[in-house]
């Protein structure tokens, strides 16, 4: 059986007296090929400190229970979704009431299994998955999202996802539908302990803290870098790619996540690029970074400059006609922004734009929030406006046809994704010279790590193409 989701989750307690409860929600379930009213048998093994639940009879019948399958109806499909609520004492000989838990699970055909075991951490010991054979570049996404750089990355035709790491639910619920032939672990960085032998990991930090956008408290990365590196060093990627707000480069926590990988990656580089000069109607000021272990790589590697194009307009991006769409009233909406002392200053000249608009303001998390920093559609009567529709956002963004959500997924949360996620048309032309360093230097760097740290200057090339020495 094939791994295809690991996430980590907290035993929870359930009657009184309390019993620890395993509490498995739609995401395992579905993941498992569990379905509402079907039969889960139930085993568990106090020597190897196991729980397994699978879907098919065990060879071995003894000290077996089983359950059947509950349900709770989605209020967005209206459709049954399973899940698996069980408790009692026969846990309690290894598990504990809020312990941290890791739910494995496993599927071939309608085959499906999840074995459940205490969670186990080694912050100074990496563990490394190997992964089939694959004669195109293995990926490992970190702080995957919803995946669409992934998805982006994918659609070169060039990567393999081939594992991803996410927090969300419902993030992770989208990656395991975008990408079926792929592990998904679904928690903390600071819980993932396997991790899954690649080519090149792409790392999309959380950026809210450093956005404009955002809060800028600036620090809240600190207490992931560890654990960051962690990842990265068991990934065994010889090519890093890194995707943030430009101001996350001048944190202290990019800083300490160089310093603790530069001995294995002691070349780096990073350029700042602007969406809407790739073509982008919308505008995404990012700066994104790379990091190689070995040199011929990296001095074969350039970022791409902005293309040559004919400006696209809103109309070429909107969708059919015959789609129907709920309009609002500009008038209101300039009655309540009127209204607020705190947008007098604010700029209204990206705010409502016509179909022959050549430029938008950047699409962010909070989309569909009524405010002047957003971009909304103008009736051609100028009287009336409307959001952006979901696949008017992914044609904007450059986002592959393929991507798409689940139907379990709410609209705001579909806009929130979207609006933290990334620019298509900027990682694709990045990610196509990435795949041509890898064409030009076909196998690894013979030469081991630990003459690289002995005899290797690490050094990065900055936004303005200046040298900088990596210092200790």
């Amino acid at each position: 059986m094939n791994l295809k989701l690991k996430k980590v989750y907290t035993v929870s307690k359930k009657g009184k007296p309390e019993k620890p409860r395993l509490f498995l929600q739609h995401l395992v379930c579905e993941a498992a090929g569990f379905k509402v009213k079907g039969e889960v048998y139930i085993k568990i093994n106090g020597l190897t400190e196991e729980v397994v639940l699978q879907n098919f009879p065990f060879e071995d019948g003894e000290d077996v229970h089983t359950v059947h399958v509950a349900c709770r109806k989605s209020k967005i499909s209206g459709k049954e979704r399973p899940l698996v609520d069980t408790a009692g004492d026969k846990y309690c000989s290894f598990l504990d009431i809020n312990q941290k838990i890791e739910v494995n699970v496993y599927k071939q055909g309608n085959k499906g299994q999840v074995i459940i075991r205490p969670l186990e951490y080694k912050l100074f010991e990496n563990s490394t998955i190997p992964t089939p054979r694959n004669e195109r570049i293995k990926l490992l996404s970190i702080c995957a999202g919803a995946g669409v750089g992934t998805s982006v990355l994918e659609d070169t035709g060039y990567f393999t996802p081939v594992q991803e790491i996410e927090l969300e639910d419902d993030s992770a619920e989208v990656l395991l539908h975008n990408f079926p032939n792929s592990t998904v672990f679904c928690g903390d960085l600071r819980d993932c302990q396997d991790i899954a032998e690649v080519d090149m990991a792409f790392i999309t930090a959380p950026c809210s803290e450093h956005s404009s956008l955002g809060f800028q408290e600036g620090n809240v990365m600190n207490d992931l870098v560890l654990a960051t590196a962690k990842i990265i060093q068991s990934s065994k990627a010889e090519v890093l790619f890194f995707e943030n707000v430009p101001q996350y480069y001048k944190s202290n926590a990019w800083e300490s996540l160089k310093n603790l990988l530069k001995d294995d990656y002691p070349f780096w580089g990073q350029k700042e690029l602007e969406a809407w000069d790739f073509g982008s109607l919308a505008t995404r000021k990012r700066t994104y970074a790379v990091a190689f272990k070995d040199e011929k790589r990296f001095l074969s590697f350039d970022f791409p400059a902005a293309p040559k194009l004919r400006r696209k307009k809103l109309k070429d991006f909107l969708d059919r006609s015959s789609v129907q769409h709920e309009w609002k009233s500009v008038r209101k909406f300039m009655d309540y922004f009127n209204s607020r002392e705190a947008w007098k200053d604010r700029s209204l000249d990206l705010t409502f734009v016509g179909k022959d608009a050549e430029r938008i303001q950047c699409i962010p998390k909070r989309y569909t929030s009524q405010c002047a920093s957003n971009s909304h559609v103008l009736s051609d009567n100028g009287e009336n406006f409307r959001f952006l529709s979901i696949d008017e956002i992914k044609r904007i963004m450059g986002i592959p046809d393929h991507f798409t959500f689940t139907e379990n997924i709410q609209k705001i949360r579909k806009y929130e994704m979207l609006g933290q996620s990334v620019d298509g048309r900027v990682i694709k032309a990045i990610a196509n010279r990435l795949a041509y360093t890898f064409m030009k230097v076909k196998t690894k760097a013979s030469t081991a790590t630990e003459t690289l740290k002995k005899h290797v200057q690490s050094y990065c090339v900055s936004n303005c193409g200046q040298l900088e020495l990596l210092l200790s």
